[in-house]
Formats: C-alpha cells, sequence, structure tokens
C-alpha cells in the first residue's frame, strides 16, 4: 500500500475520531508509538497489511471500509474479505456456523426471487445524519431514529414480540450461529443473500433480542463497508454507542415505558422533578396577564420509589434484560443515579430465578427461528409451484433443519387447496 499511503492517511483518521478513539489507544493496539501513528494519518508512513488488517478489527468494520476510495469501483466480497479477518470464522462450516447462516440467507433469498417475493419487501430507509464527534450525539441519534423507525413500522408504543421476525419484514435475516470467542454479533451485507445479522447462539434470549436490534442499527446507520463485527474485547466506539442507544429505545419506547411503569403505581410525571407543579391558565384570552395556580404533589400516590420487582415485570414485558430496563428507566428520569445503583447490586446478589418465580414471571417465549422457519416455508412453495425439484426441495430441507419425517407434514400443510392447484396447473 505504498502507492496511496497520502489518500489513505485522511481516511485512516476520520475513522479514528468518529470513532471516539485517540492516537494513543491505535498505537497500543498496533504495537507502535503514537507518533507513528500520526505519520500514518499524514500520509509520511505506508500502513502494512497486516495493520491494515488488525487496524479494521479494532474498528469493528472491513478492511475495504479503510480502502473505500480506492476500492470504490471494485466489488468487494464482504464474505471472504471477512474470513480472512477473521480466519477462527472459517474453521468451521456446520450447520449452526457463521458460514451455515450465510448459505441458509443465500438459499432464502434465491427462493424470494423464484417465487417474486423480493418484489414486495420492504426496504431499509435511508438516514441522513450529521456527523457526530461524541458519544452524547451518538446516543441522541440512536435515540431518535429508534423513534422515526417504530413510527414506520407501525409498533406503537408496545413491546416488540418478535425482533427477529420484525427484521425480517424490513428485509434483513437474521441467525443464531457458534462465534468464536470476544464476537457477540456480525453484520454483513451481500447481493447474494442481503442484509444478515448472525448473533453467538450462547448469548442468553434476552441478550439475543438486544444485539438483533442493535445489528438493524447498523444497517440504518453504517453504510460504508460490506460487514461490521461486534466484539466484547474492543471497548465501543461510537457507532457502538449509537446502535446500542437505537437497540434500547426500539424494545423499550418512552412513552409506552412511561405508561407501563405507571400501571404498577409508579406516577412517573415529575418524579425526578419538583413536588410543586404550576399549572398557567390563559384565562378568556383578552388580557396578557392570566392566572396561576399552584398544585402540591408531595402527599400525593405513586411517589414510592421503583422497586426490584417493578425492574423485572417491566424487563419482562418488553423482553429485555433487568439491566438495559433499569438503565432505560434511568435515562428517562425514573431512576435517580443512586435507586440505579441500588437495584443493580440487588440484581447481581439476588437469584433472580427464584424472584421471577415468586413473582409469577413465567418464560416468555419471545424469539422464533425466522431464518429457518422462512426458509422451510418458502421451500415447501416452491416446491408446489413447480420452481425447484424434490432433490432441491430436500436440500433445502436440510438447511432449514427439517428432519426428514416431517417433510410430507409440511408439503401438506403448504399445499394449495385442490381447486386452486387444479386451476394453476
Amino acid at each position: 500500500m505504498e502507492g496511496n499511503a497520502n489518500d489513505l492517511g485522511p481516511v485512516l483518521q476520520k475513522a479514528r475520531t468518529s470513532r471516539g478513539f485517540l492516537q494513543a489507544d491505535v498505537a497500543s493496539e498496533l504495537g507502535v508509538s503514537r507518533a507513528t501513528i500520526a505519520q500514518i494519518e499524514t500520509g509520511r508512513r505506508s500502513l502494512k497489511a497486516e495493520e491494515l488488517r488488525r487496524l479494521a478489527a479494532f474498528y469493528g468494520c472491513s478492511p475495504s471500509e479503510l480502502l473505500a476510495p480506492a476500492t470504490d469501483d471494485q466489488e468487494v466480497d464482504g464474505v471472504a474479505e471477512l474470513l480472512g479477518s477473521y480466519p477462527d470464522l472459517a474453521e468451521d462450516q456446520g450447520p449452526s456456523s457463521f458460514a451455515g447462516a450465510c448459505a441458509i440467507a443465500r438459499a432464502l433469498t434465491d427462493l424470494e426471487a423464484r417465487l417474486e417475493i423480493d418484489s414486495v419487501a420492504h426496504s431499509l430507509p435511508s438516514y441522513r445524519l450529521e456527523r457526530v464527534s461524541t458519544p452524547w450525539q451518538a446516543a441522541r441519534q440512536g435515540y431518535r431514529v429508534a423513534e422515526d423507525e417504530r413510527r414506520r413500522l407501525a409498533l406503537g408504543e408496545g413491546p416488540v414480540r418478535f425482533v427477529d421476525e420484525l427484521l425480517m419484514t424490513s428485509g434483513v435475516r437474521s441467525a443464531k450461529a457458534t462465534l468464536p470467542t470476544g464476537i457477540i454479533s456480525i453484520s454483513i451485507a451481500q447481493p447474494d443473500h442481503g442484509p444478515l445479522v448472525v448473533i453467538d447462539k450462547n448469548l442468553g434470549l434476552e441478550h439475543r433480542r438486544f444485539r438483533y436490534a442493535h445489528g438493524l442499527a447498523h444497517f440504518l446507520f453504517d453504510t460504508e463497508g460490506p460487514w461490521r463485527v461486534c466484539n466484547s474485547t474492543v471497548a465501543p466506539d461510537l457507532a457502538e454507542v449509537r446502535a446500542d442507544a437505537f437497540a434500547s429505545s426500539l424494545l423499550m419506547p418512552q412513552h409506552g415505558l412511561r405508561r407501563y411503569v405507571e400501571t404498577l403505581g409508579k406516577e412517573t410525571l415529575g418524579r425526578a422533578g419538583p413536588t410543586v407543579l404550576s399549572v398557567f391558565s390563559e384565562g378568556d384570552g383578552r388580557d396578557k396577564t392570566g392566572e396561576s395556580r399552584r398544585v402540591d404533589g408531595r402527599q400525593r400516590r405513586g411517589r414510592h420509589p421503583i422497586t426490584l420487582s417493578d425492574v423485572l415485570r417491566t424487563a419482562h414485558y418488553y423482553g429485555t434484560s433487568p439491566s438495559v430496563a433499569a438503565h432505560r428507566l434511568r435515562n428517562l428520569r425514573l431512576l435517580t443515579d443512586r435507586e440505579l445503583g441500588q437495584l443493580e447490586t440487588m440484581l447481581h446478589n439476588e437469584k433472580r430465578a427464584a424472584v421471577e418465580g415468586e413473582l409469577a414471571l413465567q418464560a416468555a417465549p419471545h424469539e422464533m427461528d425466522s431464518l429457518c422457519s422462512r426458509l422451510a416455508a418458502f421451500a415447501a412453495s416452491a416446491f408446489h409451484r413447480r420452481n425447484i425439484d424434490a432433490s432441491r426441495f430436500n436440500e433445502l430441507a436440510d438447511l432449514a433443519g427439517v428432519c426428514v419425517a416431517d417433510r410430507e407434514r409440511l408439503l401438506a400443510i403448504t399445499a394449495p387447496p385442490p381447486s386452486q392447484e387444479h386451476e394453476s396447473s
């Protein structure tokens, strides 16, 4: 990369600053001095191929994203590039691996084209956002766009029951897979399988739901590179802060959350504010004075602090972890910092399963394997319409995890009524 050092330098500087990292942070990751990073970013020193790979992994993006000005006219094989940057991903080729998830997504994309479903699929919107330079700005963007997305998807203010299926309605595939240690999720977009979010299958259900929403945020915001890896061993950058804010707001909308907390007997109006309100009236509107009425709320009902029980019920209702629920309540000023700290201590000390049992909070499904279930249903439909033969149907059934004994039943429940079948023939 000797020839494009001058062009690459400003791109690397922008990539670093947009993620909130200092030159010292990057120097520590690459094992070089801060002065060396300064030379690279000013074009006085070229970046070695291995350094580019490690830098892209540190930023959670693809090398082609950092080389975008030099590769605008080239089509990037995102999967090949990703596997080159993370060789551990290529070692496992089983059905529950990252490669297996990509294969299922490719098969589903092909079936949708055959069944002409792709022509009516909803496309993701494009948000024109100002460049952010602080975590506060990034979080505000995430919260704001999440509210816009809830309106666009007509979600109202209630909980999202199946986040993975919600992503499917926006044309984003979602899957669980066994990922290497440290990798939480991967967002990758390829023409042959479309946008795909792959989550570590070993995460808990609530964590997986959060990561699905988090992955959707990367497709809405981060469009520069073909893939992004979320790694638990790397400090979160501004894009991760924004995606986290988006996920928490998408799953727990502020107005619905306030109303739900009120149904638990806790008042949300002015909880973190004054206990005395001033209600102003314009009167008859003929003068400029009007009148103000003092409303004393110090003895009002519902001023009791939010308890661990309230947090667990709220988390259960919205399908999130108690920690996400507690912090969301804090951000809406329904909890103070002191109350949040006390609740977090209790969450870590209490045996959560036992407490939830005492509160009669039974496990809710909140998740379906949308990728495999759609592949199975579409494969059967394509077989009935003669878009694929029996051999291909069985291959797709294998990919979807449908056992041989269940395939006849699958074909039976997806078969068109006899009259329609006769008309189509």
